[in-house]
């Protein structure tokens, strides 16, 4: 019988970010995304990491860094004062 599906490192970690509900460093995301996804290779680790970063400098990117290290699901569609 086979596993559950594996998903892309992005969806990895909306998971493990939506799951946490706050802040989390970079670390800690790598280390509960790498085993929910496919990737292969030495460093999946630094694919995660290259996949936060590239998000979080997007205006619409996915990810928001709000601290050194530290990023949260980016809120959509809320005025924040």
């Amino acid at each position: 019988m086979a596993g559950k599906p594996k998903l892309t490192a992005k969806a990895a970690i909306e998971q493990v970010l939506a799951e946490n509900g706050g802040p989390m460093r970079v670390p800690e995301i790598v280390q509960q995304a790498v085993p929910l996804t496919a990737l292969s290779g030495k460093t999946p680790g630094q694919q995660i990491y290259s996949v936060i970063y590239s998000e979080a400098k997007k205006e619409d990117g996915l990810f928001e860094k709000v601290g050194r290290g530290a990023f949260v699901l980016r809120r959509r569609n809320q005025i924040i004062y």
